[in-house]
């Protein structure tokens, strides 16, 4: 009787313990899993897709709603001169990449002076912190960082500060493809400079955000 009661016990006690651990293991995979962020791949078919690392931290373009309802606030565009579309490319063309959906969200912005000169890299200079046709006659870059407390930095690209490698032109399907790397200085603080690397972004034009 008594090892009747023994082994009763010890069988008892295994099953506790076991319904225990699964009950902390379904607990567990109940959790709301955290996304991470990740670059998408490298393409040249007019994807819609961009992404960088900005020292460190990915970013990549995310939609937010708009206050007042309507379209998306949407974290990829694309900007171009005037002139861009009747000259071959002979104009400004910017791409933007911001996350509008997470509160601190970072922002870069990229702009060539023309693409006239089609697939090559193009050496970025300084940025005047100005946007579109108000910017610098120069291929630029400018930055905003926010740590989801404070407004955050705002940073600028210097002369021969990185490169923006143009991989693809296709203008009568207005596709522009490229990769980049570049070195940025905070503006309030030009001894202040984060990396922005691994960057890309491959753009059609007729279909972004359709």
């Amino acid at each position: 009787m008594n090892n009747f009661l023994t082994i009763f016990n010890k069988n008892l006690i295994l099953l506790l313990i076991t319904t225990f651990t699964l009950s902390c293991c379904n607990k567990d995979n109940d959790q709301p899993k955290t996304e991470i962020d990740q670059l998408p791949p490298i393409t040249t078919i007019g994807a819609n897709t961009a992404g960088c690392i900005i020292n460190g931290k990915v970013l990549i373009p995310k939609n937010g709603a708009q206050s007042f309802g309507g379209s998306p606030a949407y974290g990829l565009q694309r900007y171009s001169g005037v002139n861009f579309g009747t000259t071959n490319g002979d104009d400004y063309y910017a791409v933007q990449i911001v996350n509008k959906k997470d509160i601190g969200g970072d922002f870069i912005y990229l702009q060539l002076p023309t693409l006239i000169n089609g697939i090559g890299d193009y050496i970025i200079n300084q940025s005047n912190n100005e946007f579109y046709m108000d910017g610098p006659n120069n291929p630029h870059v400018i930055v905003k960082t926010y740590d989801g407390v404070n407004l955050g930095k705002v940073y600028l690209s210097a002369s021969n500060s990185g490169i923006i490698k143009i991989t693809k032109f296709d203008f009568p399907n207005r596709i522009v493809s490229g990769i980049f790397n570049l070195t940025v200085y905070n503006k309030d603080n030009p001894n202040e400079t984060i990396e922005i690397t691994d960057g890309r972004f491959d753009i059609n034009g007729f279909t972004l955000n359709q």
